[in-house]
């Protein structure tokens, strides 16, 4: 089974629930985890860092709002971390925000900058993120 982590802001679950939903037609061995409203109840971030050492892929959805996240950027020092150490296969961000500038803003560390891939609409998103599930 290949473990898919969804790092993406609350604030931005719209769009994240329509890529959810193009997602469930994924064969039964890729797992997906992400963390929207209604959540559990009080789930620490402590359990959701854990939850990064049993994936194999992390996708972050860069936007404003995630860029903003305290929960989605510890999310993603963790999962540069867990990379490094060969525990995380790939990490794939996809920047859905066209006036944020991937190349130049401070909150996008430099390790994913040249991984960055950019979406200019919901369906473009969809298939980025299967075509980069897909080749595991």
């Amino acid at each position: 089974m290949v473990k898919v982590f969804l790092s993406c802001s609350s604030h931005d679950q719209t769009y994240i629930r329509y890529i959810i939903n193009a997602l469930r037609t994924l064969p039964e061995k890729y797992k997906l985890f992400y963390f929207l409203p209604p959540y559990k109840k009080d789930i620490p971030i402590d359990d959701i860092i854990e939850r990064l050492y049993e994936i194999d892929l992390f996708i972050l959805f860069i936007t404003n709002n995630s860029l903003n996240s305290q929960f989605v950027q510890r999310e993603l020092r963790q999962a540069i971390y867990l990379n490094n150490l060969k525990r995380i296969k790939e990490i794939c961000p996809v920047s859905l925000d066209e006036s944020i500038n991937v190349n130049q803003d401070s909150r996008i560390p430099e390790y994913i900058r040249n991984r960055i891939h950019l979406s200019e609409s919901p369906s473009k998103t969809v298939q980025i993120v299967r075509n980069f599930i897909m080749n595991y």
